[in-house]
């Protein structure tokens, strides 16, 4: 049926309102909710910026679903900053407009995904990201105008130095043989530390745990410092440590790949935000199974390390 999406108001095709609704929308993308009538309910008393942060992270979300137990925490999504929302719109092209050198209309639902993604509402404020800061300031993108009736209209096309940055961001640190420790650091976890460096050196990594590096520095410079010299991450999620929930997000936005782990008994209580990962669950009593498992997951997503033989 149609009705207006509850999010932007714009006309979308709902299925199955009476039971878990699936909507489709050209703005917000694809999501689905148990009570469509409960969540409209409660999106509809959010301002316009929460809404809008919502459909970006729908826009982003490869399994979007809310329920009556975890919508209200979506209000507390974060805001970009305009070089945030510039990179989003510059992969969200990159990903509609693969080919390189092809100039790209943003006419029609183009358009507004990428306006969507890149969390922006007036057409103002993305011709500012488009021409005033990825053309003019960062060179990312090449700008002509074309003859359109009795108009002209602006057309795009990514410039190598744009896809530079953005196989940048896809590739993190190639040359890197750390692999980075995010976890809950206490005494009832020491021995899935030792499990999860195990995997790390098998596949052949050097671990990093910052409690065990030396440095003068702030302890929080230093992990974002340490985090950007890693080729990967490794994430543990056991009792859900605010930290490990910043250095994953901090990695994620660097372009490093991150491995997602949970001990078995925490893994219900995963934030909405990462559920949709693939975590390797543990279990205590077989710590040998992590390291093995941690060790498989390495080579089969980032490939076996220079160190194998060294350890």
């Amino acid at each position: 049926m149609k009705s207006p999406c509850p999010i932007c108001n714009r006309q979308v095709e709902i299925t199955n309102p009476c039971g878990i609704a699936t909507v489709q929308c050209v703005f917000c993308g694809k999501y689905e909710t148990e009570n469509i009538n409960t969540f409209t309910t409660e999106v509809l008393g959010w301002s316009a910026e929460q809404r809008l942060n919502l459909s970006g992270w729908i826009q982003e979300s490869s399994n979007a679903r809310f329920s009556e137990l975890n919508i209200k925490d979506f209000a507390n999504l974060r805001s970009l900053t305009v070089g945030e929302k510039a990179e989003k719109a510059l992969a969200r092209l990159a990903q509609k407009f693969p080919k390189p050198g092809e100039w790209l209309d943003l006419s029609g639902g183009a358009h507004v995904e990428v306006k969507a993604v890149a969390r922006v509402s007036e057409d103002n404020e993305l011709r500012f990201l488009m021409r005033e800061f990825l053309h003019e300031e960062m060179g990312f993108l090449l700008m002509h105008e074309i003859e359109e009736g009795i108009g002209r209209k602006e057309v795009y096309k990514i410039s190598p130095k744009g896809w530079a940055y953005l196989d940048s961001l896809r590739h993190g640190n190639p040359d890197s043989q750390i692999g980075f420790i995010a976890m809950w650091f206490d005494k009832e976890v020491n021995d899935a530390h030792l499990a999860i460096e195990k995997g790390i050196r098998d596949a052949g990594y050097a671990p990093l745990r910052i409690d065990r590096k030396e440095h003068n520095n702030k302890i929080d410079d230093e992990i974002v410092a340490s985090i950007r010299r890693s080729k990967f991450l490794v994430a543990d999620f056991t009792k859900h440590r605010g930290g490990v929930y910043f250095e994953a997000g901090l990695a994620m936005g660097l372009g490093l790949p991150v491995i997602w782990l949970c001990r078995e008994s925490d893994l219900k209580d995963a934030h909405f935000d990462t559920r949709q990962y693939n975590h390797i669950p543990w279990q205590s009593e077989k710590l040998a199974e992590l390291s093995e498992a941690l060790k498989n997951r390495i080579e089969a997503t980032i490939g076996r390390g220079p160190l194998a033989e060294k350890f």
